[in-house]
Order: C-alpha cells, then sequence, then structure tokens
C-alpha cells in the first residue's frame, strides 16, 4: 500500500474539480493505448557520438550518475532519479542536487553518501596512467549499490537464455555461446538482493558475468542475436516464443550500461577535474502521493469524452471510436486504471529539480548552472508528461529525451502557501497546457489512426561496443570495496517506472 497524507497546512490544495478534469482524459488514453499496443512499431534507441560533443559528454555523465542511483525495479519507479550541477563558475563549490520519485529521508542520506563514495574515489585516481583498478573499484561500488535491480535483470536474462537456446533449434554457434554464458547465471538467488549476505564472492562472479556479456556483444553471435530482436520488434511480435531475442538483447544491454557508466565518469575526470574535487551534495525530498482520484461519472469512455471538447462533430467521432474498443472492454480497462493499487499521482524526480529551479533565488537561468548547461540528468528516459512539462514551463532546461511512455500516477508540483494566488494561478497554468497537450493525443489518436510508440521497456539502450583491452581485468582486493560502502543502508523497497 503506498502511504498516502493528507496535504500539511502550508500547502495549497488541487480543487478535486481540477484534479478530476486533469486524470479523466489521462485514463482514457491510457486505456486506449493499451488496446492498441499490439499495433505498435518498434522505435530504434538512440545512439550517439558522445565523444565528438564536450556537452553531450556532460549530459551522459550526469545521468548516468543519476542512472546508478536507480537500485531497486518494480513499486511504481520510487528509485527512478535526477541530478543537476549548480554553481562551478570562479572555483566555487559545485553543487550536485539530486531527487528521487519517491524516496525517504534515510534512503536519500544513502544515496548521498553512495554517490559522495564515488566522486572521491573518481578524484584520488589518475586517469591517464593505470585505470584498471579504479574501474573495478567503481563497479564493485556501483553492482554492491544496485544488488536488488541487477539480480532482477540476472533472473530475467537466465530465463530468456534458455528459451532463446530452444528457439535456436540447430545453430550451433549461438547455441554454444548463450550456453556458455547460461552457465555463469547460476550465482544469484533471492539472497544477491539483500544487504547482509551479498559478499566478494558474488561480485566476483558478477564480474565474470560482464566480462562474458562484453566478449558476447564483439561477436558473430551477438549479430545474429540483434538481427532475430529487430527483425521480431519490427513484426511487432510481443508474446510468443520469438520474443526472447529482444528480452536477451534488452537484459544483456541493460547490464552492460554499469560499465558504460563508469567509461563517462571517468570522461568526466578528464574534462571537468573540479567537479570531483570541490563539490556538495544536496537531496531534494521526495512529493507526497496524492490520493486516489476517482468519481463514478469518471468510469465509461462515453462520459469522459463528452467533458474533453464542445465541439460536437469532435465528440462524434471520439463516441464513435471508443464504442468501437468496447469490444475489447474499454470500459472495464478505464475502471481497472481508476483502481490500481499504485495508481496515488507523485512529482516525478524531474520535475522536483526543475520547480526548485523556478522557486529558489536566481530561477531558471544558465549562469546558475556549471558551465552555463541548463540540464537535468535522470535515470530513465523522461516519461511523455514530464516531456509535456519541459516544453510547457518554456525555459529552455534540458533533459532526457522521452521514450514516450504514458505514465498516469504523476502530478503537477506543490504550490506553498507562502506563494499565494500567484503561485497557484501559475500550476493552474501549467495543468491547462498540460491537458490540451492529453486531449490533442487522444484526438489524434481518433483522428489518425495513430499507432503508439512501442517499447516494453521504459530504458533505452544503446548498442555501442565495448571490448575489454584491459579496461575491466579483475581489481586486487573487492573486500576493500565493500567494507567502504558497508557503512550505507539499502532499501529494498524502492522502485523504478
Amino acid at each position: 500500500m503506498v502511504p498516502v497524507a493528507t496535504s500539511p497546512p502550508e500547502l495549497i490544495s488541487m480543487k478535486s474539480r481540477v484534479i478530476n478534469k486533469f486524470y479523466e482524459p489521462l485514463v482514457l488514453l491510457k486505456a486506449m493505448n493499451d488496446e492498441m499496443t499490439s499495433l505498435a512499431e518498434f522505435v530504434d534507441p538512440d545512439d550517439l557520438n558522445y565523444r565528438g560533443d564536450v556537452k553531450k559528454v556532460f549530459q551522459a555523465f550526469v545521468y548516468k550518475l543519476a542512472h546508478v542511483c536507480d537500485s531497486t525495479p518494480g513499486n511504481g519507479g520510487g528509485t527512478v532519479t535526477s541530478i543537476m550541477l549548480l554553481g562551478g563558475s570562479e572555483g566555487t563549490t559545485v553543487k550536485y542536487h539530486l531527487a528521487s520519485n519517491q524516496r525517504c529521508a534515510d534512503d536519500l542520506e544513502n544515496v548521498r553518501a553512495y554517490i559522495q563514495h564515488l566522486l572521491e574515489r573518481v578524484d584520488r585516481a589518475s586517469t591517464s596512467g593505470r585505470t584498471s583498478e579504479l574501474r573495478k573499484d567503481l563497479l564493485n561500488a556501483v553492482i554492491w549499490f544496485n544488488r536488488p535491480r541487477i539480480n532482477s535483470y540476472i533472473v530475467r536474462l537466465e530465463i530468456e537464455i534458455q528459451r532463446c537456446i530452444n528457439n535456436a533449434r540447430n545453430e550451433e554457434p549461438v547455441i554454444g555461446s548463450l550456453t556458455r554464458t547460461l552457465r555463469l547465471l547460476g550465482f544469484h538467488d533471492d539472497r544477491m538482493a539483500t544487504q547482509s549476505h551479498y559478499n566478494a564472492a558474488d561480485l566476483r562472479k558478477c564480474n565474470a558475468l560482464l566480462h562474458n556479456l562484453i566478449a558476447l556483444k564483439a561477436s558473430e553471435v551477438w549479430g545474429c542475436i540483434d538481427q532475430r530482436a529487430t527483425g521480431v520488434r519490427l513484426d511487432g511480435v510481443t508474446s510468443n516464443s520469438s520474443s526472447c531475442w529482444p528480452e536477451i538483447r534488452h537484459m544483456v544491454n541493460r547490464l552492460l550500461a554499469y560499465c558504460k557508466d563508469i567509461e563517462f565518469f571517468l570522461l568526466a575526470k578528464d574534462n571537468w577535474p573540479e567537479i570531483f574535487r570541490n563539490f556538495e551534495i544536496l537531496i531534494h525530498p521526495s512529493s507526497r502521493p496524492l490520493p486516489r482520484p476517482k468519481r463514478n461519472k469518471s468510469m465509461t469512455a462515453e462520459g469522459i469524452v463528452g467533458r474533453m471538447t464542445r465541439k460536437e462533430d469532435i465528440i462524434k467521432k471520439f463516441r464513435e471510436f471508443v464504442q468501437d474498443l468496447q469490444i475489447m472492454h474499454l470500459d472495464q480497462r478505464i475502471q481497472a486504471e481508476y483502481q490500481k493499487a499504485n495508481f496515488h499521482p507523485i512529482v516525478h524526480s524531474e520535475i522536483l529539480l526543475l520547480n526548485h529551479l523556478e522557486k529558489t533565488a536566481g530561477g531558471v537561468s544558465p549562469d546558475r548552472f556549471f558551465n552555463n548547461w541548463m540540464y537535468i540528468g535522470s535515470s530513465k528516459p523522461t516519461c511523455r508528461l514530464c516531456e509535456y512539462y519541459f516544453e510547457e514551463h518554456r525555459s529552455g532546461v534540458g533533459h532526457r529525451s522521452s521514450h514516450k511512455n504514458l505514465y498516469i500516477s504523476w502530478r503537477v508540483p506543490d504550490v506553498l502557501e507562502s506563494e499565494g494566488h500567484g503561485g497557484e494561478e501559475k500550476r493552474q497554468v501549467m495543468v491547462d497546457r498540460l491537458l490540451l497537450r492529453i486531449r490533442k493525443d487522444a484526438f489524434n489518436l481518433v483522428a489518425k489512426k495513430v499507432r503508439p510508440t512501442f517499447r516494453d521497456h521504459d530504458s533505452i539502450t544503446s548498442s555501442v561496443s565495448m571490448t575489454l583491452n584491459g579496461k575491466w581485468s579483475e581489481a586486487s582486493d573487492i573486500s576493500d570495496v565493500m567494507a567502504s560502502m558497508g557503512s550505507l543502508q539499502l532499501n529494498n523497497d524502492g522502485d523504478t517506472q
């Protein structure tokens, strides 16, 4: 059960009429998208050449630092994390501002201590000499902190590899390569996600697995896997036995993303050593989940449509369309969305940081950011509503590209009583702008029969290859990393979007 608190006296609550007006078309759009997902097309992930653009290197560093904080899967995205860097001009302290979707104060303090450990470890080492031990130390710290999520990837990888072996039939190179990887997966179990039982042997075995996956991605076999995965997605297949190919590709890329994160930490050290030397980490509290929006007349598509526009021709066309979807139980799906236990809207982490900028001295201005680069990086690509919020905020703050997924358990930031009527008016302006975008999406779906973007997963993985090249050799003393991280606590109740 999601803990829901009533608004404290210092907050100006949104009126129930405004809340229902906002969430009705969201729920309808979500239900219609679910009905039409099987028609959707695969969208190839971005694969940017960061090394050719120093600003993109910086942005990648920021969101990859956020990525290694997103430690726990499930439960609505609670550990999804966003980071922005402020200050740093003329030798001043760089301030890392960090927020997560739903973490308590103690968990946020653990994240702060963990990030400080990573930044200080990078600062102590030279990136011009032997860096294999640095890479391994950083990776082991990241594995240790992210073990609940990593364990979930390994569990899924084991299942999908077995399915691919069964599906490959007589393709001996593919079967042989996947069988070798499968033998390295036996070390995981439920205890791997718990703090007290995760040990140095598990770290070594996880490192061995990552070595194997790096080699797999550099092999001809991976070309076969990648080709099959792309073919399955382009065909729109999501449920039959062939779906194991895109799933294995996704899980391998997710696991190797941690290695890639470390590479960008080192790139950032080469370019901006000062951000590892003279810094402060500031934690922003997560928002309070709202009570579940619900009223009886919100439970049918026809009723919602009638309140979305006054234009009779649009209402007629829309009602005909949703009536056609009743054969697929659209109204029941709307009701199911409203009844979901996790439908308690929260402010997403990147919006928490943007809201802090707007409401503190200096406002949203390039000169507040490190190197004047207005950017908020998140552990996940931006959701559709966050993307709309950034665009309608019209402040020019950069953010990760959107995966276009629609999360209805989303809300705008709080307004304090100290902001007065002006703050409430600004919030209403944003709500109205967002509502126009949401309604437009719904109308477009009807008028143009637009296919929604297909994405089984809300994380984007690129196909940038990695080779061993001595970079990922075993560090001599994994136990030292565990000892230095041992004072941190880990909440296993977090989540991801």
